[in-house]
């Protein structure tokens, strides 16, 4: 059956082959993820268009249906469909929509799905390019009307990775019309938040990733040896935090300390003209490097050093700055890795005037067991792993439902825990009413775990306010968190669009 399957470059001859015989072509254009009876009636109806029938293939890295989609790859989806005699031909598109395919097969007939009829049903917004060039060549645009299924819904429901958490989501909504207004909910707190004025104070941090190969261990040492392969450094620190955060609000200041002007302008350029900064020089500051030595086959680390000074740092400016502005932001985020950024007088700063504040305080190597998050004694929203609760409440062992009703966290309104394979556990106030909702982790293949707290915290510091739905929080930290950790280092931002296209299709 391979020989269905054509390049590009093959379309233009069988575009001519068939006007010798005088044969219609009828092109369809999709992922084809799960092949159901929906796609099978699809084809068939498709081909009483014409003798013909193509399929083109979007690949893989332009799927844009949410977390851990396509769920088979191209060559395992270009193969099955090799298999189904309705198809006579099969290509891949090189780019997201099938614009390039069409011109080179012109088309007698584009067939697309009576979902698409509705201008929301292209939901990766290629159609109108591809009407365009399928006019251009005197093509005409055909809607089948056969009856609809979801691969998304077939994967949630009968695939392990995917039943876990779609048997969470049956848990905790009753039916269709509760899951919609959650999505109507999704939506309208992007948009409450898009205007609001917004601080993010953090530090900077320089994460350098030092791709190796293992030798062995030297004959007289009990030391790894590695070779050398690359290295690359990334921006991270509070700095992706705030570029996640900066795809949901227009209104966005950074606030930060540095000594090197060089720095200071690679956050600008990173971040773009959309982001406020507000740095402030310290002359005995000394910029903070994470150099991690990594496995270049699996991305595993070996060893990591820092370059930093770990003191308290005091700036007058930056205080002064704050004292003048803080009550003029509506929701203060803060990221404290606990290098001598937020000593005592600017904690107390922050939490007498800000007006919602939230924190994600961080234990990591350089300040394990002295930077708790019991130094800010109240918060409205307080985001942790759960070794760094654990730390801070001095309990090892207590069961992690006892440790989120501890009377020691009355004063942090909003919760969320990450507990890494676990998944997280939220903790929030809807009026009167206590919620506590826990959700699975939606990735057991991580790349590298660097940063999905980060995640976690970007979108849910975002969408928390007064009222939230504390399973609206569980599941977006959830995606998240998920999204990051298929990501090396901070090599790529955690994508808005990809985020709504897995909360869509989890609720499928």
């Amino acid at each position: 059956m391979t020989n269905k399957i054509v390049t590009l470059n093959h379309l233009k001859d069988i575009r001519k082959k068939c006007n010798e015989n005088n044969k219609k072509i009828v092109l369809v254009h999709g992922v084809f993820d799960v092949i159901h009876l929906g796609h099978i009636g699809h084809f068939t109806e498709a081909k009483k268009n014409g003798e013909i029938l193509v399929v083109s293939l979007t690949l893989d890295k332009f799927v844009n249906k949410g977390f851990n989609k396509p769920y088979f790859k191209i060559d395992q989806r270009t193969k099955f469909l090799s298999h189904i005699d309705l198809i006579d031909y099969i290509t891949i598109s090189q780019s997201k929509s099938s614009v390039e395919v069409i011109k080179n097969l012109r088309p007698d007939f584009y067939c697309k799905g009576k979902d698409y009829i509705p201008s929301s049903g292209d939901k990766a917004g290629n159609l109108s390019a591809e009407k365009k060039a399928l006019k251009k060549f005197g093509g005409k645009l055909v809607f089948t009307q056969g009856q609809q299924f979801s691969s998304t819904k077939i994967l949630n429901e009968n695939f392990h990775e995917f039943k876990i958490v779609n048997n969470k989501i049956n848990t905790l909504f009753k039916d269709d019309i509760e899951k919609n207004k959650i999505m109507e909910e999704f939506y309208s707190t992007i948009k409450y938040f898009k205007n609001k004025k917004i601080l993010v104070i953090g530090e900077v941090i320089i994460d350098t990733y030092i791709s190796s190969s293992p030798i062995g261990t030297p004959s007289k040492e009990s030391i790894l040896s590695v070779n050398f392969e690359n290295k690359k450094s990334y921006l991270g620190g509070t700095v992706p935090v705030v570029k996640n955060i900066s795809q949901l609000n227009n209104n966005l200041t950074f606030v930060s300390i540095f000594k090197e002007k060089s720095l200071k302008n690679k956050v600008s350029k990173y971040l773009g003209s959309d982001v406020k900064l507000k740095f402030f020089h310290q002359k005995n500051f000394k910029e903070i490097y994470k150099n991690r030595f990594i496995n270049d086959a699996n991305k595993s680390k070996f060893f990591e050093y820092y370059e930093f000074n770990n003191i308290e740092y005091e700036n007058k400016s930056l205080n002064k700055y704050l004292d003048n502005n803080l009550n003029k932001f509506d929701k203060v985020i803060i990221c404290d890795f606990g290098h001598g950024l937020f000593n005592k007088r600017l904690i107390d700063k922050l939490i007498k005037k800000s007006k919602f504040l939230c924190a994600n305080i961080q234990t990591n190597s350089g300040n394990r067991g002295f930077n708790l998050f019991t130094k800010y004694p109240r918060l409205d929203f307080l985001s942790l792993d759960e070794p760094e609760v654990r730390l801070g409440l001095s309990d090892k062992k207590l069961e992690i439902n006892k440790i989120i009703d501890s009377k020691k966290l009355k004063n942090y309104k909003n919760i969320v825990i990450t507990r890494g394979v676990e998944g997280l556990i939220v903790k929030n106030f809807i009026g009167s009413k206590k919620k506590y909702i826990k959700f699975p982790a939606l990735n057991t293949k991580v790349v590298d775990t660097l940063g999905a707290g980060d995640a976690v915290y970007s979108f849910t510091s975002s969408l928390i306010k007064a009222n939230s739905d504390a399973r609206l929080i569980a599941i977006v930290g959830s995606i998240a968190g998920a999204l990051k950790t298929n990501i090396l280092g901070h090599s790529k931002w955690v994508s808005l669009r990809e985020l709504e296209r897995t909360l869509e299709a989890i609720l499928k």
